[in-house]
């Protein structure tokens, strides 16, 4: 048992893992800003800036990072074996610097225009598993740089500890810390402060938002608020027995437009089915899970990491179709490379 739950382990460490990308031109570099809360402890950083470790902080955090971003350029076929070409623009990402705003600061910068006063939509991105501080920022803005989002990019980095070894104890720390995110979002939200967000969740960070959002927060105040746009579940490690019985009610009950992504070669969920002795909401390994009032996204067919869980921010297809849904606002009929398909006569849609 205890060598299975190593070689587990050892999966999941080259699944979260980032994907190597070319070295940039100079030129080619740009940067991108994220706003940011926490509740991890603050630890000390070089150069005067912040950072934060994997323990849990008394409080939350608020504050700006900044990373170098440019744009990614490899190979993605589609399933006819063309070269796709992406209507979006997909980026790498480097950490360059953080800086501790204060709450007060850090909502007057929320209140001024985004990039070019494109948008006054905000994006609030929770990171999944063995994510430390400066790689979830940069993650954030692959996501909202790299689908050409128009308002701010938001991340909520909760305390995981950076380890594969860690899991069970980020699980934990998820309880602790859902308390935090839901006091953040309603912070984001009362006040008008946020009149349109779009929620974006990786992985066990699906877990997170939408314990704080149905659990802390609860559907009827979600719904007096009506300012959530979307709510969008990538690879969500949710137990599906769980997300069947009490999430996906209360998505209906609120009437928050959720789309959930899921692959069949996403090993990082099939290691965590076994871990947890149930099967997750993104492992469509069996079969597509559907659920009624939200779109499922098949996306096994598009270019994967080693173990198909960050495909997110590496195949050109899925950040397309993420940029058409959520800038675009278009639904999944409206959207190419969505394929209508049914399981047991119910409707999802497969990514090619």
């Amino acid at each position: 048992m205890m060598r299975t739950i190593l070689l587990l382990l050892t999966l999941l460490i080259h699944g979260c893992a980032s994907f190597a990308t070319q070295e940039p031109e100079p030129r080619d570099i740009f940067p991108v800003q994220v706003l940011y809360a926490t509740d991890r402890a603050p630890q000390k950083a070089g150069s005067g800036g912040v950072d934060y470790s994997g323990k849990r902080g008394g409080k939350i955090y608020y504050g700006v990072v900044t990373v170098k971003a440019w744009p990614i350029e490899y190979e993605e076929n589609d399933t006819d074996g063309e070269a796709r070409k992406p209507i979006s623009r997909p980026i790498a990402a480097e950490f360059a610097a953080a800086s501790n705003l204060g709450r007060e600061r850090f909502l007057r910068q929320l209140r001024t225009p985004a990039r070019d006063g494109k948008s006054d939509a905000v994006l609030l991105f929770v990171h999944g598993f063995k994510r430390n501080f400066r790689t979830a920022a940069e993650h954030a803005a692959q996501i909202g740089e790299g689908i050409g989002f128009g308002g701010r990019t938001l991340l909520w980095s909760w305390p995981s500890l950076d380890s594969a070894a860690g899991y069970l104890t980020d699980r934990t720390t998820l309880l602790w810390s859902q308390k935090h995110l839901a006091q953040f979002i309603s912070e984001l939200i009362e006040k008008g402060r946020v009149q349109r967000l779009v929620l974006v969740a990786h992985s066990l960070g699906a877990q997170a938002l939408t314990q704080a959002l149905f659990e802390q927060i609860g559907a009827d105040k979600l719904a007096e608020w009506n300012a959530i746009e979307r709510l969008v579940l990538l690879a969500p490690d949710i137990d599906l027995g769980i997300f069947r019985r009490d999430i996906v009610p209360a998505i209906n009950q609120v009437g928050i437009p959720t789309t959930v992504y899921a692959s069949a070669t996403d090993l990082a969920l099939k290691t965590s089915s076994s871990l947890n002795g149930y099967p997750r909401a993104g492992d469509s390994s069996d079969r597509v899970f559907t659920f009624p009032g939200i779109d499922t996204i098949d996306a096994t067919q598009v270019t994967q990491s080693f173990l198909g869980h960050s495909y997110y921010r590496r195949s050109y297809a899925v950040i397309d179709d993420l940029h058409l849904m959520i800038v675009r606002n278009r639904n999944p009929g409206e959207r190419h490379g969505l394929v209508r398909r049914y399981q047991d006569g119910k409707l999802y849609w497969k990514l090619e």
